[in-house]
């Protein structure tokens, strides 16, 4: 990786680099990016320094985001990671409520650059993770909220021991890497409990799970909470909701994000208050919930047409996005793409079991893990859609193109699947509205 000079000093010329490091290949273990991390003196945080850690299958980002918006509304200075990104690389580092600028991922592949010898090569995910811990460090952040790329136990964001391990869901994704049973996946997200670990919060997980992370806690002496056990809620109506246990904080604002993980995120805040004293209050929790917002997770990108976007890519998360459409039927449309090595037909049946999308606009994602469109449109057809209402596209810009060309007055589009579907529209609406821009200038 570390072959030839340095880039130059642009953010061109270092996504270059960066896009030359595969970010598909996998190198699990900790001792390469150990190595460098020590060199580069972002193996370990100071005294005063918290790290909540996020694993899981899904909800990691938005569980993420939504404590940093809490701790932010505090008067935290928080460092934020979250993978990947949709727009632009500086996403997935945010310090102050702010993404990194451009100057600032410059400074900080540089330095992990020269940090890195040709005997302990990064894959791009550890690059990357590196360069988010020199930004935080440097910009003084005293609480740091970090997403697991993959895994938990030899993953690069492992390096660092969390004060707070949280584990929105686990279910059979990454099986090829991570094991082939929900007891074996639920081993490699648990690693991320250490010694330093006060206290563990979970999600609604399955049993064989459950017991998994919590002998891993207790191992550790680690506090154990768990949603629907010991941390109680009540849903009141599509907006508010109450949480019971431990503490009770009565009719929260229903998040834009995931409802799911907030408790999660509520309790991270409570803990950090009790046991690591820091001044949060009740206002701070409902400010951040009601301001927390990352891109890709049930946002609406438009109204008049309605468009919603949302990176479900597998059966639980499409699972909670079917339900959280099913609290409003309304007429929808879907653009959908997927990786072939997702699980396609499951994540597809929480759609159709619903019967949610009149039309579904599907289309093949490029690259090798990327599934052709015809292979979801023959799922589609096998699980009773009849073929009329199936429309298959080279491209997710030529799908999301043709369904909004084709939307019904008071109807809504549904971009989802995958990662890649949700930036492959967006990118194709920024050069829309970029070309449009031209016109204009040119005709005035």
């Amino acid at each position: 990786m570390k072959s030839g000079s340095m880039p130059a000093p642009t953010i061109e010329a270092w996504e270059d680099y960066l896009g030359k490091v595969n970010p598909n290949v996998i190198k699990l273990g900790l001792d390469r990016v150990r190595h460098v991390a020590a060199a580069l003196g972002v193996d370990t945080v100071s005294e005063d320094v918290r790290v909540v850690t996020v694993a899981g299958t899904n909800g990691k980002g938005s569980t993420a985001a939504m404590l940093a918006a809490i701790l932010e509304n505090a008067g935290y200075r928080t460092g934020l990671y979250t993978s990947p990104h949709i727009r632009t690389f500086n996403e997935r580092i945010v310090y102050g409520g702010v993404m990194a600028s451009d100057d600032d991922l410059i400074e900080a592949f540089e330095a992990v650059y020269t940090a890195m010898d040709e005997d302990h090569e990064l894959t791009f995910f550890e690059f990357t993770t590196l360069a988010a811990l020199y930004i935080f460090r440097n910009r003084l952040c005293n609480v740091l909220v970090l997403e697991v790329g993959l895994g938990g136990r030899l993953d690069a964001v492992n390096i660092l021991d969390a004060d707070i391990a949280l584990i929105p869901s686990i279910g059979l994704d990454h099986c090829q890497i991570l094991g082939s049973t929900l007891k074996e996946i639920a081993f490699e997200k648990a690693g991320i409990i250490k010694d330093r670990t006060a206290a563990v919060v979970t999600g609604e997980l399955p049993e064989v799970c459950r017991n998994e992370i919590g002998a891993r806690a207790a191992q550790h002496e680690a506090a154990f909470h768990v949603v629907g056990r010991n941390l109680k809620i009540r849903g009141i109506d599509n907006t508010h909701f109450d949480l019971l246990a431990p503490i009770e904080m009565l009719n929260l604002e229903v998040p834009s994000l995931p409802l799911i993980n907030a408790p999660l995120s509520v309790a991270a805040a409570l803990l950090l208050r009790l046991v690591f004293k820091f001044d949060i209050s009740d206002s701070d929790i409902r400010a951040g919930l009601r301001n927390a917002t990352l891109h890709g997770r049930l946002e609406r990108i438009s109204s008049h047409p309605d468009v919603l976007i949302d990176v479900a890519h597998n059966p639980p998360a499409a699972r909670y996005l079917a339900q959280y459409l099913n609290l409003n039927p309304r007429p929808r449309n879907a653009v959908i793409g997927m990786l072939k090595d997702k699980d396609i037909g499951n994540t597809l049946k929480e759609y159709t079991d619903l019967n949610l999308f009149e039309h579904y606009f599907v289309c093949s994602l490029p690259g090798e893990r990327g599934a052709e469109g015809r292979i979801l449109e023959q799922m589609l057809i096998e699980q009773g859609i009849q073929r009329y209402r199936i429309q298959t596209f080279d491209s997710a810009a030529r799908a999301y193109r043709a369904a909004l060309a084709e939307l019904p007055v008071d109807s809504e589009l549904v971009v989802t699947g995958s990662f890649i579907t949700v930036e492959e529209v967006l990118k194709s609406i920024d050069a829309n509205q970029v070309w449009h821009a031209a016109g204009n200038r040119e005709v005035s």
